[in-house]
């Protein structure tokens, strides 16, 4: 009797799927970790996913700056979310100044990193994590405004 292994199976058919959707490099790592790249209008988009031991796929973007997308349970439903993302991706690309927003992001993960180097490596005692707070909920709620006045394109 021959064991299959379900995610290599898995990961060979969701890899069919993304091909169709344009992707133009899918890399394998023993069969449980994939990275895979879009260029889509000069700007690569690449995702990392990795099948887990319950048979359910983990998403994250990593390109142009990364997220965490989440858990998803077929690879119909992650190459549908990919999709519809790298669609979105498009369509900002036409509306705004999509250099400054990428730069933007990278501001803010790169303020993630400092962060966690400051708390991880350094004593903070002393530090006004309120004042942090209050900085952060500040730039939070001035997002949640110009969501809220914004028109939705997707």
């Amino acid at each position: 009797m021959s064991i299959i292994d379900t995610s290599s199976t898995k990961g060979d058919s969701i890899e069919i799927l993304l091909r169709q959707i344009g992707a133009s490099k899918i890399t394998k790592v023993k069969g449980y970790l994939y990275f895979i790249k879009f260029n889509v209008d000069g700007i690569e988009i690449t995702y990392t996913y990795n099948i887990n031991h319950k048979n359910q796929y983990f998403l994250q973007r990593i390109e142009p700056y990364p997220l965490g997308k989440g858990v998803f349970s077929n690879e119909i439903e992650i190459v549908s979310f990919i999709e519809k993302d790298i669609n979105k991706f498009k369509a900002a690309k036409e509306l705004i100044d999509f250099d400054k927003f990428l730069d933007l992001n990278h501001k803010v993960t790169d303020l993630t990193t400092k962060l966690e180097h400051l708390f991880l490596n350094y004593d903070v005692s002393s530090i006004n994590i309120e004042k942090l707070q209050s900085m952060l909920d500040s730039f939070n709620e001035e997002v949640n405004v110009l969501r809220k006045n914004s028109r939705k394109v997707k």
